[in-house]
């Protein structure tokens, strides 16, 4: 049957539009051989992690060393079974569309995600050798160990680690709410991401709510995500008082109804927060507990005593002397024994970095090779610092480090993002070819390689973090603020705004600006006076529909080179952008767009070069705006299964004339078959 429909209805189709629509229909007409593939794929997974668990536990029982990304593995291995055994088995009806294509298209993501973990199995090393002194394998203890941000396991975050978990199974009023203490970089967030992942696989709760608060909380941000945690949606109200109102009942339903238990986490805490704005009552409620992160317990405290609790303080130290040294000694591969001078050289330099494990493992990626005036001078830049100075100094030397433009180039944009954000790569590549940050390269498609590399350097010289999502990075606070303070002077004096826009300030416009970022929730009104004639980039996100815009928005725009819009209700599409010539990437996520968008096709973007719609609402698409993008290379219009996207025949035939220059394509095509 499948080969009946691929001959009558895939191939007239593909000759009409173009070779890059296969895919996509192939994912409707051939999802059974999309899902046999992927279960032959798993089958490969299988048999490999069955050999990793094997020689892990062979190495846990004779105490030798295991790479550190293993349990990592095993972990993604587990998720990627589950995702299989969500896709139906079962053979779906010829004329069941939708649910053909979300099977095959579905099947072949996770086909993608096995291979990926196939190829990273390639990149373990087992050097078998034996444990160094000071490690501890998590067979030793009954509970997983919490680690540094290093992924290596520290016998001193065992009592922590262990007490904080205790505090959690506890079900008296005493430990509902617990706080993790320590400087930065100590590796809080660390050890509160392990703690939540084993009350996950102990089913401790029902509900986890994470949200990051960071030194400039935008609540009302904050309020939508723990909302879209407990309730899967957003908020619609537009005060912060009202939204509480709404988590508040929220919260009622799932603890009255559904009898839940839920874990509200706190992480990186830096001022008092009133629970009330986060749906909580006074007192907490029963089932409820709160984790917290800080580097201040007195606040944490005051938080406890506004949900009229005691505070359960767990602290999370620094390192000992022993283990600090020996985590230098990882990544630098100096040793006592074979370089005695480097080594007494690296052992003052950990004093230096306060054995925090976040400094000494930025120093140690920086110092592997380098000779012993590289670490004199080290040494010697960190002697008259306090530690807060001496961790951003330590910063600044990696930074320093970094051979390519390229990459410190990438690495400033990621501080574009808000705290704690997963940084999309695709974003970096799309934002980094419209900027031209890349020397010889002429295609996206080259970009999308050379951004690769330069987040993987960065990645392998610890100045960002793997994401626990596909696709993404993260990067530290300690490293985020780094960025910032360099990014706000001299002739970069880019603004960014991620927390409480209330308080930006005329003071900071100013029109020498280069790039903005900005978190729009709680704005109302954009400056009237928004003049800057040297922006390259602005990256808006979280905007309501009462943001209003003044209709010459673009006007002095003509250097724009990359717009990016995420969950904006409206976003500025005023008739001004045709000034902005230059643009090269437009890229609108999750927006709504007003029925009157699409004279795009009529303004004079001439150079734009991607185009990407993704889950913008109710799109519309109007004839001749395809037609006079005469640069495009890339087109996205992915939509959500409710949220349809209107084509017309002369749209249809617009793609046909642009698929010869088009070299990615991706619509939901099955929401055509609707009209």
């Amino acid at each position: 049957m499948e080969q009946i429909l691929y001959d009558q209805v895939v191939a007239p189709v593909v000759k009409f539009m173009a070779s890059h629509i296969t895919k996509h229909l192939g994912y409707v007409f051939c999802s059974t051989k999309y899902v046999t593939g992927m279960k032959d794929k798993l089958k490969d997974l299988v048999d490999t992690s069955t050999e990793v668990i094997e020689h892990k536990n062979r190495n846990e029982t004779n105490e030798k060393e295991i790479p550190a990304r293993v349990e990592a593995w095993l972990g993604d291995v587990e998720k990627v079974k589950d995702q299989v055994q969500s896709i139906p088995n079962d053979d779906i009806g010829c004329l069941h569309m939708k649910n053909r294509y979300r099977v095959g298209r579905n099947a072949s993501k996770a086909t993608m995600r096995i291979q990926e973990l196939i190829s990273k199995y390639s990149e373990f090393t087992w050097t078998d050798a034996p444990l160094p002194t000071g490690r501890a394998t998590s067979s030793t203890t009954s509970t997983p160990l919490s680690s540094s941000p290093g992924g290596d396991d520290f016998k001193s975050r065992d009592v922590p680690f262990n007490d904080a978990l205790k505090l959690l199974q506890q079900n008296d009023n005493k430990s509902q709410v617990i706080a993790l203490c320590g400087m930065g970089g100590v590796g809080k967030t660390t050890m509160m991401e392990q703690l939540k992942k084993v009350a996950e696989d102990k089913k401790m709760f029902d509900f986890f709510v994470k949200v990051t608060l960071g030194r400039n909380p935008n609540m009302l941000s904050i309020q939508n995500e723990i909302a879209v945690c407990i309730g899967g949606e957003g908020l619609r109200e537009e005060t912060v008082t009202a939204r509480a109102d709404s988590l508040r009942r929220k919260f009622e339903k799932k603890l009255e109804e559904d009898k839940a238990k839920i874990l509200v986490i706190l992480d990186d805490v830096w001022g008092k927060v009133e629970i009330k704005d986060i749906g909580l009552t006074s007192p907490l409620p029963k089932g409820v507990k709160l984790l917290l992160t800080s580097r201040d317990s007195n606040i944490c405290t005051q938080i406890a005593a506004d949900a009229f609790t005691l505070l359960q303080v767990v602290r999370v130290n620094v390192l000992s002397d022993a283990e600090a040294q020996n985590f230098l000694s990882k990544y630098t591969g100096v040793c006592i024994e074979h370089d005695q001078d480097r080594f007494q050289i690296g052992c003052d330099i950990v004093k230096k970095c306060g054995n925090l494990p976040l400094a000494i493992k930025l120093i140690g990626t920086t110092l592997k090779s380098q000779e012993n005036y590289v670490w004199r001078d080290t040494l010697n830049r960190l002697k008259n610092h306090d530690l807060d100075d001496n961790v951003q100094e330590i910063i600044r030397i990696s930074y320093e480090y970094v051979k390519k433009d390229e990459d410190k180039e990438i690495f400033l944009h990621c501080g574009l993002f808000p705290e704690d954000s997963d940084i999309q790569i695709e974003d970096l590549v799309r934002h980094g070819w419209g900027l031209k940050l890349f020397k010889n390269v002429s295609t996206l498609r080259e970009a999308r390689d050379r951004t690769n590399t330069c987040v993987r350097n960065l990645v392998n010289a610890n100045l960002l973090m793997d994401s626990e999502r596909l696709g993404c990075v993260k990067m530290h606070d300690l490293v985020l603020a780094f960025v910032l303070e360099r990014v706000s002077k001299g002739d970069l004096n880019w603004i960014v705004n991620h927390g409480d826009v209330s308080t930006w300030s005329r003071d900071e416009m100013n029109k020498s600006c280069k790039r903005i970022s900005l978190t729009c929730m709680g704005m109302s009104e954009f400056p009237r006076d928004f003049k800057y004639p040297d922006l390259s980039f602005i990256q808006l996100m979280d905007g309501d529909q009462s943001l209003k815009f003044p209709e010459d928005f673009y006007a002095s725009m003509e250097n724009l080179k990359v717009i990016a819009f995420y969950k904006m209700q409206y976003p500025p599409l005023p008739t001004s952008l045709q000034f902005s010539i230059n643009l090269k990437s437009l890229c609108l996520h999750r927006c709504e767009l007003t029925s009157d968008w699409s004279y795009i096709g009529d303004w004079n973007l001439r150079k734009l070069k991607l185009l990407d719609l993704t889950e913008c609402a109710d799109l519309h698409i109007d004839d001749g705006v395809f037609i006079n993008l005469v640069k495009l290379e890339e087109l996205y219009m992915r939509g959500d299964y409710k949220k349809g996207i209107c084509f017309t025949d002369a749209n249809l035939e617009e793609l046909k004339m642009l698929s010869c220059q088009l070299c990615a394509l991706e619509v939901n095509f099955y929401d055509m078959w609707k009209q």
